[in-house]
């Protein structure tokens, strides 16, 4: 029995139909119904329509079409690539994934989950051929997946994106793609500081990773005495001058921190919503 067979079987029973009364309805024999939910044929496309009425439902319903699968699908889903790589077979794994691709070509979360699945697999591989070739699969998997809702999920796509693009030496387009990130993103920041050292410009790493570390000592500072006021507006005076005493070792270190900065306009417009 196939999946529209079982639909219809399903359906007609719910319904109280026996399989001539279904047929009836339809203009078409009874041996027509048996061999659909037996699975021997499938209904013509123009009975799809007239089917999905007769059983009171609706024609995606009838063919089992979902445009996305659930987080808990995909999380099935991926097991099996990953029971493959695990196994040797990184060939059959990325063909698995591509299948289930196209089966689901509008789901940009499968697209998702499989690109950090196949990025994962390109950086445990020592095969410099299916590293290659992972890493070109996961970045045309990242490329769509910035345009999913979820503005913490386009962040990392973009993010992965960048990293896979300069693991492949295409500097510049992971510049450009860590341009579509806020620009107080650490993490963002961080990544583009390593491509700038891996293109040979150090001064400009530098200059990146010097503002960089300004600003998370500056935020650190900050919360350690922050922290340490409401410890003693608490009444916890001994907790409080151990956090006052984190924040002047800190600074000792590292000099006094310049005022923390605001973040982008765009992270706090998010932050106030």
């Amino acid at each position: 029995m196939n999946a529209i067979g079982e639909t219809v079987q399903r359906l007609r029973r719910a319904k109280g139909l026996t399989q001539g009364q279904l047929a009836n309805q339809l203009g078409v024999s009874s041996a027509a119904v048996s061999k659909w939910e037996t699975g021997g044929a499938l209904p013509d496309v123009a009975l799809l329509c007239p089917l999905a009425r007769a059983l009171g439902c609706s024609a995606d319903e009838l063919l089992g079409f979902r445009p996305e699968l659930s987080p808990e699908e995909i999380d099935a889903v991926c097991k099996t690539p990953r029971a493959l790589f695990d196994g040797g077979d990184w060939r059959g794994a990325l063909e698995f994934c591509r299948q289930r691709l196209r089966e689901y070509p509008g789901d940009l979360n499968l697209r998702f989950r499989l690109g950090f699945l196949l990025a994962g697999f390109a950086d445990k591989t020592r095969d410099e051929a299916a590293r290659e070739e992972l890493r070109t699969a996961a970045a045309g998997l990242f490329e769509q997946a910035v345009e999913l809702p979820d503005e913490e999920q386009r962040r990392a796509a973009w993010r992965m994106l960048a990293r896979l693009y300069a693991d492949k030496g295409q500097f510049d387009r992971a510049l450009e793609a860590l341009g579509n990130l806020p620009s107080c993103n650490q993490e963002g920041l961080g990544l583009r500081a390593d491509i700038l050292r891996r293109m040979g410009d150090l001064n400009g790493a530098a200059r990146l990773e010097e503002t960089t570390l300004s600003a998370q000592l500056a935020a650190l500072d900050h919360t350690l005495t922050s922290f340490a006021a409401t410890r003693r507006a608490q009444g916890l005076n001994a907790e409080a001058e151990r956090l006052e005493q984190q924040a002047r070792r800190l600074k000792e270190l590292f000099g006094a921190p310049a005022a923390p900065a605001g973040c982008c306009c765009e992270c706090e417009g998010e932050a106030s919503e």
